[in-house]
């Protein structure tokens, strides 16, 4: 079994030499550089430095509810020196997938209101959502889940509005073998700080899985697809030179052992010690180093930097 080992306690030249081995530094963003859009300590001035030793920092965040544009407003307004270039979401992902697969026919989003904003502007029709409210009967119930053969795709992101009616509609076009089922993140929570973690995707999807017996195709983290769409737009042609980190064993390790990416675990989100001391998953989603903190690494940048 491999040692995981603390990048702050290993020797100057064990951190020089990981510190060399990579080109790309591929970060997912919630629980790893901010908590509810609050940078977390020395987070920004870590990237700023490793683009000062030549590293092409990106973030490859899985968060279904809003833009990349609008994420990177976020991060440009907290101070980190991003271009929106530097940024891919599984919102980006879901038209990308779209596209690929040549998709015309309408698509039910269980979202929000920019993910579907974000999913028309590329020109797929989207269907209208039932209404947020009912009569509690079962006759009215049976009128609003009626199937829709115009519907080709339920996606699913994270919709915070859900509703009973909405899963139920879910499950109806999904019982037709023609109607994609695609998913945008399937992570089982996110960090958002001493209130959380959120519920996220993963129940529903057992759920559907359950009731239906369909699997989601994921578009967002961990799949192929991602690692494919996040390869082709930041150029990574030799995955060993890139570095992905996360703060989540089966969401971005695994992506990470799916890409052939190096692995980074930071602990300022999902994952804790106790995952650490106590391994409870594949031992190929397993990385060689893991830090306490993005401001730890940055700590051993600068250590490096300034030896004395």
């Amino acid at each position: 079994m491999a040692l995981l080992k603390n990048l702050a306690d290993v020797s100057r030249e064990e951190q020089v030499k990981f510190i060399e081995s990579f080109d790309h530094f591929l970060a997912d963003m919630d629980g790893v550089i901010w908590v509810t859009y609050n940078p977390l300590p020395g987070a920004i001035e870590c990237m700023e430095n490793l683009k000062k030793l030549g590293k092409k920092v990106r973030y490859a965040t899985n968060n279904p509810l809003i833009s990349a544009e609008t994420i990177w407003k976020r991060l440009h307004g907290t101070g980190f020196g991003a271009q929106l270039d530097d940024l891919t979401s599984p919102v980006l992902a879901i038209v990308s997938y779209l596209k690929h697969v040549n998709f015309n026919r309408k698509a039910f989003v269980l979202g929000t209101k920019e993910l579907k904003e974000e999913i028309r502007k590329a020109q797929f029709d989207v269907a209208e959502d039932p209404p947020q409210e009912i009569e509690e009967t079962i006759t009215t119930i049976l009128k609003h889940i009626q199937d829709d053969e115009s519907i080709g795709a339920v996606i699913m992101g994270w919709d915070v509005n859900l509703t009973f009616i909405k899963l139920q509609k879910m499950l109806t076009f999904l019982r037709r073998k023609d109607c994609l089922f695609l998913v945008l993140a399937g992570d089982r929570e996110a960090p958002i700080g001493p209130l959380g973690p959120l519920i996220a995707n993963q129940h529903i999807l057992q759920l559907v899985k359950d009731f239906t017996g369909r699997e989601a195709v994921l578009v967002g983290k961990p799949s192929q697809y991602y690692v494919d769409f996040v390869n082709e737009k930041f150029g990574i042609t030799d995955p060993k030179r890139a570095v992905f980190v996360g703060d989540q064993i089966n969401q971005d390790m695994k992506l990470a052992n799916i890409g052939g990416y190096q692995k980074l675990l930071v602990l300022t989100g999902i994952a804790g010690k106790e995952d650490i001391n106590n391994w409870q998953y594949p031992e190929e989603y397993k990385p060689e180093y893991y830090v306490e903190s993005l401001n730890v690494f940055n700590n051993i940048l600068k250590s490096l930097e300034n030896p004395n």
